[in-house]
């Protein structure tokens, strides 16, 4: 969508300055810091509409306007000037765009201007995992930054005849994911996040050393998080379950530049492209890795999958980004991987 792009400085600026001239209050209260609030907030909106467009599946932004009206309504912030935005959005576009793109973008937005207003519930968090009864106890003992109690938590689950996948799939994931919802929810800080996830990657780096690994079995595979995105504790416990079970395994974490992960995949040959995607917003990122390598490597590029929380909205992004397959979590990477 080179055409959306093209726009999105005067797309930006239409959207902004109608919204402001039609509600003069605005700058009243907020002054020009929450313009650029705003203009910060349509430029998000355009990534996510772009992403959307180029996938052919117009969820991925209603998705997206569902959950952020969520975290506007927890924190006391009326949606209507959001379902507002969308719809200047499809008026400028339908005046600029090429007609299919125009229709496309219109129907989208005005979708997703009538789901704010609904109140929707978004399906990014819709897919989850069974979780083990003391998920939701992890997840309160994690909160609070209780190392030890959440260690001890999980030293009884491993006891118990669980292993390291059934920890990461059934307790960990649903634990976070639901610590995401309630920072969505505006029910815990980012503070409170940040300190969720430290406790999490000390306890997960105890578990993998009480693990018993099998033998190596010849094969390699590379975890990578694609350009822009800061979440990696998920793609984390993926390759600890993969080094687990066998794998060689490199570990590229968070916001992998494009161009060095296909050297990177070039250089070190895996049989495995693990790519991690959290937000809509970085499919375009994903579908311009997946293509490079394609491109630059032909038959010697990997086998890809795709997974990450803005994949559980879209089971078929996959397929629409060029990769192989998707994984909703490490028990179906580890399945989709077998020989």
């Amino acid at each position: 969508m080179s055409d959306l792009a093209s726009l999105s400085s005067a797309a930006t600026a239409y959207v902004v300055d109608t919204l402001y001239l039609r509600h003069p209050g605005l700058a009243a209260r907020f002054g020009e810091r929450g313009r650029a609030a705003c203009r910060a907030d349509i430029g998000h909106h355009l990534d996510h509409l772009r992403a959307a467009l180029e996938c052919g599946d117009g969820r991925l932004f209603v998705d997206y306007a569902a959950w952020l009206a969520d975290v506007l309504r927890g924190r006391d912030v009326p949606v209507d000037h959001l379902a507002e935005s969308f719809t200047l959005l499809a008026d400028y576009l339908n005046r600029e765009l090429p007609a299919p793109s125009a229709t496309a973008a219109a129907a989208i937005l005005a979708d997703a201007a009538a789901a704010v207003i609904g109140q929707p519930a978004a399906t990014l968090f819709g897919r989850l995992p069974v979780a083990l009864s003391e998920s939701d106890d992890y997840g309160r003992l994690a909160l609070a930054g209780d190392h030890l109690a959440a260690q001890g938590l999980v030293d009884r689950i491993l006891h118990s005849g669980h292993d390291y996948s059934d920890l990461g799939v059934h307790l960990i994931q649903p634990a976070m994911y639901q610590v995401g919802q309630l920072w969505q929810q505006n029910r815990i800080t980012v503070a409170q996040e940040h300190l969720a996830t430290a406790v999490t990657q000390n306890v997960l780096v105890r578990a993998y050393m009480q693990a018993e690994f099998a033998a190596n079995n010849g094969r390699k595979a590379l975890f990578a998080c694609v350009e822009g995105n800061q979440h990696s504790l998920g793609l984390r416990m993926l390759a600890d379950n993969f080094e687990i079970h066998g794998w060689e395994v490199a570990y590229l974490g968070a916001d992998v530049p494009t161009a060095d992960l296909v050297r990177h995949v070039d250089d070190w040959r895996p049989d495995l492209l693990a790519l991690s995607i959290s937000l809509p917003r970085q499919i375009t990122a994903a579908r311009t890795a997946i293509a490079n390598l394609r491109g630059e490597l032909a038959g010697r590029a990997p086998v890809i999958l795709v997974g990450g929380l803005t994949t559980n909205a879209s089971t078929q992004l996959w397929r629409g980004l060029g990769a192989d397959g998707w994984a909703a979590d490490a028990i179906d990477a580890l399945r989709q991987a077998a020989p």
